[in-house]
């Protein structure tokens, strides 16, 4: 494994510009026709054939010429409208496995050498195969799937208590008197009450009966 200039883990590498790629780097201007293999491949033997060639009508891949290419599960570099005709020809009931490269005959989908099923070579490589109408053929145990909103109820801190009835015959209640909805228990209110006669605490005491001045 090596590490490409965007700090990830790949196992690929770009034999023209000599650095590693991942499955994003890969997807850049600079690599769009370059001849990338795994790393392994390039220690063992880094020659390569310049300029590439279309894996199917082997015309000559230009930088900047306008033509679309895409680049396979095997790495190998296509013209789309060379990739769409090439899916058409296989028979109707051929298997995924079946949907193989023309120039190594590796399976086209999916790309084996980059683990992050996320990444833009696995997005354009499947936009490239969906021009087909035939991507149900093609994906088989690898469907595209479309990202679901998962549905969430609010967070415990705001969810609301659940909502009581009260009644008269299940209100609690206070000296027998049932205490219904909308009834405010009274409560207990200290009054003052002035006394003649010294006190430690001044003349006046709290009582909670009514005001009375004692002659």
């Amino acid at each position: 494994m090596v590490v490409c200039k965007c700090r990830k883990a790949t196992k690929l590498y770009c034999f023209v510009h000599k650095v590693p790629v991942c499955g994003e780097c890969i997807c850049f201007p600079e690599h769009q026709i370059c001849v990338v293999r795994t790393y392994s491949e390039w220690v063992i033997d880094g020659e390569y054939d310049w300029p590439p060639k279309c894996c199917q009508c082997q015309a000559v891949l230009e930088e900047e010429s306008g033509s679309e290419t895409t680049r396979l599960g095997c790495l190998h570099v296509i013209h789309t409208s060379c990739l769409v005709s090439h899916i058409k020809s296989f028979p109707p009931h051929t298997a995924p496995a079946g949907y193989v490269c023309p120039l190594c005959s590796t399976t086209i989908w999916p790309p084996k050498n980059v683990k992050d099923s996320g990444s833009r070579l696995h997005s354009l490589l499947k936009e490239a195969i969906m021009l087909t109408g035939l991507e149900k053929n093609l994906f088989g145990n690898h469907p595209v799937s479309l990202a679901v909103a998962e549905s969430r109820g609010p967070p415990p801190a705001f969810a609301s208590d659940p909502i009581v009835n009260v009644n008269a015959s299940s209100s609690p209640s206070k000296d027998g008197i049932n205490i219904t909805e909308g009834y405010t228990a009274p409560s207990t209110v200290s009054e003052i009450m002035e006394i003649d006669g010294p006190s430690p605490a001044g003349n006046f005491i709290k009582s909670s009966s009514p005001v009375v001045r004692v002659l």
